[in-house]
């Protein structure tokens, strides 16, 4: 029984006629809850204590506070959390090679490379396949099923002295069931207002033996969750690309099946078309609307996940364990057919004055092969892991060490694609006609390749610690913990050879990697009571890569100021060696579409400005860590019925990897032009800086009433700072505030209980932002700004049946579309949804389900 509940039951028996004997039970309870009180590590300390509230800030996500959110996904349970960046891109398009059908956990204004994720206090590998500028380069969290999950532990100051020297914003911890007894069924389903969108899950979990009796434990977990996608041409703010219906642009593309004559000389598009182009569809250009069919607005999903756990008493004060688990994810991206700029014959005298003067009767057309059907990726993502090792005390000693291996893999099936070579050679012949879907079928079919794509990233690790008493202080003994670890990280990202070379008409050159590295590390920790109400915590740690040493070290403080009250501080140093497709990876191709005026003018591009290129980025083996320091100062409370946090914390980030500008290539010269097409090449370098400060609030209140027992809880997360700076001699610029950056998120929650009833409300919201992805700087008043957007959730849970429970809920009650923005829709670095990827446009959506419990 926690001090928080022995208060609400003090505060209920005041509030009884039978005062006495009820405060009876609750000393007895009192004295019970002292007497088995034990010491439990928390994400932030490798010493166990007695109290989760210490030197660090370290937010715990119950089970209980995951059944109030109604989430049945760890995307869908993020939301509720204004700790965590929101950028749900992964979720909501299709059409990223490495990303689509991923969730990544970021902090602090960071990326999610500089979060650590861990289970059960263990490394998990990145995603598979990430782009060679870093980006990507995180746990995919989709892998976790979130029904086995016990609680979330979210470290906010950083853990690089305890945990790794990658853990510069953060480490968050997903702490499985355990000790678990008896069987456990449950099921439910969801559906939007709008009938689409419909998601069930459905899960078993089972678990024998009690480990202080019996002197074991196993407990198994399955879980499979699967969801409808929902498209886009089904909501009205993502139904079309042509914007101006919202005062903005039309965004429709310029690869029209029927073509776009393209000046060989500039690669700008002239105005006319190849073939004749429908009067609905002309604006400058022939357009083609991508958002009226096919493309996902939210993704569908089609996961199973299996959990397990076994611990055996070895002696008394001794355990052995084993941990393992396997997920899955099957992901089906439909993209439409292939766009490319096509060679084909002149057609007349007037298409003649654009010719390829290399090439005489031949021109390049911007085009749509729509004969070839939908470009479809199937997509199958696995995660394994498995660890095993023991536990225990010997007198004062606290001891453990842990082996194992977790691996992600994915592998990626393109199907309705293209031999460059063979397709170039049929649309200048005039073998195929890429304007009309009447050519062979045979034909089109033998010129049709489908690629394969696999990835490996695994990790492999060997680690130990022991922690102790050292030597009384006034407030206590002094603890003292060391551990040391050692870990082999590989990287293995093979694209079809068709596509490593760029021959693949419809898609993007992808680079190969084949890499890994062996990482030592080893550290410690101090406890240090130096009075009765003051703590301190003293940790260094000192990681090894080849090539690159270095020590983390970090100093926090609590002091216990008023009997309910504690201020508390913390200064940490991090440190992130690149990640390997940064250092030993080759060259990637992205697609980008530029539009503003200022690089059409440094291209010398006269005309309209809607140049489509590829930007080509590449590793660089020489690439040095990126380092940080992170301060922290809060202030802990809990009085009466209440209880609260604040913490006031910066990062600041020095040596980011990051490529060169546009602005700065096409500068420095480094542009390509190959036929139409202009190739844009940026490097990765250790050039950037970054600094983001701002506060976490969370307070909670409990009270007994009439109705019931009412706890109200807001947390908030507020920057007051967004920095960044592409060199150490640029100006710094302010990114608070600009694209799906927004100053604050809050989450607002009421939750009533009676008997075995539960009810649950929560206001979430997010805070409005400018246009743009450029630093605001002076500027920002001149911006169209974006309003703020909430979402209100309700939920019931019923418990009155025999070991049943039922629970039904609406998310997003009163039906919210995102606020529409300008930027998402500039370019297709985004969804071109028409509203940030922090939200999506699934509307109102009900959901219901039940738990069944065999004792």
């Amino acid at each position: 029984m926690t001090n928080r509940r022995l208060r609400a039951d003090i505060a209920l028996c005041l509030a009884s006629i039978a005062s006495l004997p009820c405060l009876a039970q609750v000393n007895a309870e009192r004295a019970a809850t002292a007497q088995t009180l034990e010491r439990v590590e928390i994400t932030g300390s490798a010493i166990k204590r007695t109290t989760s509230e210490g030197p660090s800030p370290v937010e715990v996500i119950t089970r209980a506070d995951i059944a109030k959110t109604g989430a049945t996904t760890v995307s869908e349970l993020l939301k509720s959390i204004p700790a965590v960046d929101i950028f749900n891109q992964g979720e909501l398009a299709g059409n990223s090679p490495a990303g689509s059908g991923t969730t990544r956990i970021a902090l602090r204004g960071l990326s999610d490379s500089d979060v650590l994720v861990l289970l059960n206090g263990r490394r998990l590998p990145v995603n598979a396949l990430y782009d060679s500028s870093g980006v990507g380069a995180a746990v995919n969290v989709n892998m976790i099923p979130l029904s086995m999950i016990e609680r979330i532990e979210i470290l906010k100051d950083g853990g690089s002295a305890i945990y790794g020297a990658d853990a510069i914003s953060g480490v968050v911890n997903f702490i499985t069931r355990r000790d678990y007894q008896g069987a456990e069924m449950r099921g439910g389903a969801g559906l939007s207002s709008r009938s689409d969108g419909f998601e069930w899950a459905a899960g078993l979990a089972a678990g024998t033996g009690d480990y202080e009796r019996d002197g074991y434990n196993a407990f198994i977990g399955v879980e499979y969750f699967r969801r409808d996608p929902i498209l886009r041409k089904d909501r009205d703010i993502t139904r079309s690309v042509d914007f101006r219906r919202f005062g903005s642009l039309d965004r429709r593309s310029s690869f029209a099946p029927t073509g776009n004559i393209v000046d060989p000389n500039t690669g700008a598009l002239v105005g006319m078309t190849y073939k004749d182009c429908p009067a609905e569809s002309f604006n400058g250009v022939c357009r083609y609307d991508f958002n009226q069919s096919l493309l996902t607005g939210l993704n569908g999903a089609d996961r199973i996940g299996l959990m397990g756990l076994a611990q055996v008493k070895v002696t008394s004060t001794a355990r052995a364990f084993v941990d393992f688990g396997f997920s899955r994810s099957r992901d089906h991206f439909e993209l439409h057919p292939v766009p490319d700029y096509f060679a084909v014959p002149v057609l007349n005298a007037r298409q003649a004055q654009y010719q390829d003067p290399a090439n005489p009767g031949v021109l390049y057309i911007a085009g749509r092969f729509m004969q070839g059907g939908p470009r479809t990726t199937q997509r199958t993502s696995d995660m394994v892991f498995i660890a095993t090792g023991m536990e225990g005390s010997v007198g004062r000693n606290d001891w453990k060490f842990a082996v194992g291996r977790a691996e992600s893999r994915v592998e990626n099936h393109d199907y309705n694609y293209f031999d460059a070579a063979r397709w170039a050679e049929a649309t200048s012949n005039g073998t195929i006609d890429p304007t009309v879907a009447t050519n062979s079928i045979a034909l089109v079919n033998s010129l049709k390749v489908s690629p394969i794509r696999t990835g490996l990233a695994a990790v492999t690790y060997l680690n130990g610690q022991i922690s102790r008493p050292l030597f009384a202080l006034p407030g206590g003994p002094a603890m003292l913990a060391v551990g040391a670890t050692i870990d082999r990280e590989a990287l293995r990202d093979t694209p079809d050879p068709l596509t490593q070379a760029g021959a693949v008409v419809g898609s993007i050159q992808q680079a190969a990697v084949n890499a890994g590295r062996t990482h030592q590390g080893v550290f410690s920790e101090f406890a240090l009571p130096l009075l009765r109400t003051l703590e301190g915590q003293a940790a260094v740690r000192w990681d090894r890569y080849p090539g690159i040493s270095q020590a983390s070290p970090k100093f926090a403080l609590k002091w216990n100021a008023l009997d309910h009250v504690a201020l508390r501080g913390s200064v940490s140093h991090s440190f992130r060696a690149p990640a390997l497709k940064q250092l030993f990876g080759s060259r990637d191709e992205g697609a980008i579409t530029i539009t503003d005026p200022d690089l059409c003018a440094k291209l010398h591009v006269a005309g309209a400005c809607i140049i489509n290129a590829f930007q080509v980025g590449g590793a660089n083996p020489n690439l040095k860590p990126e380092k940080a320091n992170t301060f922290n100062l809060g202030v802990v409370g809990d009085v009466g019925p209440v209880a609260f946090t604040a913490d006031w914390w910066r990062i600041q980030k020095r040596d980011n990897i990051s490529s060169i500008t546009l602005s700065s290539a096409i500068d420095h010269g480094h542009v390509a032009q190959v036929g139409p097409r202009y190739y844009i090449y940026t490097t990765l370098q250790n050039i950037a800086q970054a600094m983001t400060e701002g506060y976490d609030v969370d307070a909670r209140l409990s009270l007994p009433t009439p109705a019931g027992s009412l706890a109200l809880r807001n947390t908030t997360t507020y920057y007051t700072r967004m920095r960044s700076r592409d060199a150490s001699d640029a100006a710094w610029g302010d990114f608070l505030s600009t694209y799906a950056s927004p100053r604050w998120r809050n989450v607002l929650a009421l939750s009533l209980e009676r008997g075995r009833w539960n009810a649950n409300a929560a206001l979430r919201s997010v805070a409005g932002f400018y246009e743009g992805d450029t630093a605001i700087n002076t500027s920002g008043s001149t911006r169209r700004r974006v309003g703020a957007y909430d979402e209100l959730d309700f939920s019931v849970r019923y418990s009155g049946f025999r070991n049943l429970e039922v629970f039904a809920g609406v998310r997003n009650v009163f039906d919210r579309m995102p606020p529409f923005s300008v930027t998402n829709t500039s370019s297709n670095a985004y969804t071109q949804m028409g509203f940030a990827e922090m939200y999506d446009a699934r509307g109102r959506f009900f959901h219901a389900g039940f738990s069944y419990k065999i004792r």
